[in-house]
């Protein structure tokens, strides 16, 4: 009896972590191939700094922003959209997507 809740432990904290670890965006600048990203630094307009992030995926923006900002607790502020991508859209037509945000609110 013992060893089967043991089992059944380790098995439920094993699916845990490797959700946790699936889920989880790159906080770096640079490509992250689980959501399909790529964030550089760049300066806005207002001389200020900023993060551009690139994306495929419905989400994956905002996933990689959240990520990106976590030093804020993954508050962020939008500068730009541009084609952002909706669900069941024509990625093919519609083009790359792209944001540009600041960290905090």
């Amino acid at each position: 009896m013992r060893t089967r809740s043991t089992m059944r432990w380790m098995f439920v904290m094993g699916i845990t972590g490797l959700v946790a670890a699936c889920s989880m965006a790159k906080g770096t600048p640079g490509q992250d191939p689980r959501t399909e990203t790529n964030a550089t630094q760049v300066t806005w307009t207002d001389g200020k700094p900023a993060i551009a992030i690139s994306c495929k995926e419905p989400g994956a923006c905002q996933t990689r922003a959240v990520a990106m900002c976590n030093s804020t607790g993954g508050d962020y502020v939008t500068l730009k959209m541009e084609n952002m991508p909706t669900r069941g859209d024509m990625s093919e037509i519609r083009g790359p997507a792209s944001v540009v945000i600041r960290c905090g609110a």
